[in-house]
């Protein structure tokens, strides 16, 4: 497995944009994920494509979060749809491999609006994409979030929505913190075997959604790895850390992330 970084983990703090990537390069990651800024110009994907080339950083996802795929309002819905398409199109041009898409959650707590159609809408939209993403040559990663009313929450909804989908370059992106937080066992995830496209990494106390370095919670990181690889996926594990608590100090605390996941990998010969 390669140990990459999103590099969304530098919202909220000082660290520029461009900077940031450099930053993930000095600290010893061998991926990145791209959370791109949507006013960026051509010349501004050229300058990410050659400071990923020059430092042999490939960009493994682009990511974005666009819960609006099941809107009421068609015309939002359209907008979602389109904004991810575009996601696709950079990522043809930074040689990403993956998209990942965020479903949003069921409005209304489930009343009023049958949950039944928000489903189909998700499923629609993610074939849709599936389909354009195909032309890509690039894959479509479903994120499992950790949420009471998020349409994919658990490996149950997660098989479920795969299935309705149907398309094999749709796939789930697991994340450790988000099956910690839902209280998930790591042998669950043999249940997606040969169905993984990415992996989230962060840590948490197990009752809060908190994108933590791995040792700053409870999460059994090193068992949800191991899982992960017996379920037969062996590529890019992506730390994930967003909004972290102390943006002043945000380059020591992408520092111990990636130390200590560093760590358990070397210590589970996972990283290679």
């Amino acid at each position: 497995m390669k140990l990459g970084c999103i590099n969304s983990c530098w919202f909220g703090s000082k660290v520029e944009y461009f900077e940031g990537i450099t930053k993930l390069k000095e600290i010893g990651f061998d991926t990145i994920d791209i959370f791109p800024d949507f006013s960026f110009k051509s010349y501004d994907l050229k300058r990410i494509k050659k400071l990923c080339d020059a430092y042999e950083m490939p960009v493994y996802v682009m990511v974005s979060a666009y819960p609006e795929l099941i809107s009421l309002e068609e015309h939002v819905r359209r907008y979602a749809i389109e904004s991810y398409k575009k996601l696709l199109d950079m990522g043809v041009y930074l040689d990403a491999k993956n998209l990942l898409i965020v479903l949003g959650e069921y409005i209304w707590e489930k009343n009023v609006i049958d949950p039944k159609i928000q489903w189909a809408q998700a499923v629609a939209a993610a074939k849709e994409l599936s389909e354009y993403a195909a032309k890509c040559e690039m894959n479509v990663l479903v994120e499992l979030e950790p949420f009471k009313y998020s349409l994919v929450n658990d490996i149950d909804t997660m098989e479920q929505f795969l299935a309705d989908v149907d398309m094999p370059n749709c796939l789930a992106n697991v994340d450790i913190g988000h099956l910690h937080v839902q209280g998930i066992a790591p042998k669950e995830i043999l249940r997606l075997r040969g169905k993984i496209g990415g992996v989230h990494l962060s840590d948490n106390d197990g009752t809060v959604h908190n994108d933590w370095p791995p040792g700053r919670g409870n999460a059994d990181i090193a068992g949800y790895l191991l899982a992960v690889k017996e379920a037969g996926y062996d590529d890019v594990v992506s730390i994930e850390l967003e909004f972290a608590p102390y943006p002043d100090r945000i380059i020591e605390w992408v520092t111990e992330a990636y130390h200590a996941t560093a760590k358990i990998m070397q210590d589970l010969n996972l990283r290679h």
